[in-house]
């Protein structure tokens, strides 16, 4: 399906708000997150969702969490002998319909991500944006080519693969 620019709509999903049954993603994980758990989620007020609708029809999500960052992941961090860990924005889900793929979708639901981010400064820190995706190299060339770097075991999971956007490339 086609994409028109012009009737792109963006709303942030509230907890009384129900979600469009309609929306399905390439990845299973993602149409079921949507359409079944993620209204908990933000109830419990643990992420924050943000859609992309296209003439009122979903065609993107993203859901956004606070996570942390070890003070010793990477050499650059470890230099700032931050104290404790560092607080980061975690892009927890970003998914879109299996209908608009490859037209920019998940591009401007990044954008999004980075225009929320600066709003989010009362409530926490936010020089990073990091995330865990899925073990695809699309998706993985996808993020490193709009700024993300790849990094292992940034936060305590010592197992977890992430990527890092330091956001004061972007704010200073």
């Amino acid at each position: 399906m086609s994409l028109d620019k012009n009737s792109i709509e963006y709303c942030q999903v509230k907890e009384n708000d129900l979600p469009d049954n309609n929306f399905e993603s390439c990845v299973e994980e993602f149409t079921e997150y949507y359409c079944t758990d993620s209204l908990q989620d933000i109830r419990e007020k643990l992420v924050r969702m943000y859609l992309i609708k296209h003439r009122t029809r979903v065609i993107g999500y993203v859901t956004l969490a606070m996570a942390h960052i070890r003070h010793d992941a990477t050499e650059p961090i470890k230099a700032k002998q931050v104290n404790g860990n560092i607080p980061a924005l975690l892009i927890s889900h970003l998914a879109v319909h299996k209908d608009f793929q490859r037209q920019g979708v998940g591009t401007m639901l990044l954008d999004l991500v980075f225009r929320t981010a600066p709003k989010l400064e009362s409530l926490a820190g936010r020089r990073y944006v990091m995330l865990n995706p899925r073990d695809d190299q699309g998706v993985r060339d996808f993020y490193a080519q709009h700024g993300f770097t790849y990094h292992a075991n940034l936060n305590d999971d010592k197992n977890c693969d992430a990527f890092l956007m330091d956001l004061k490339v972007f704010y200073d």
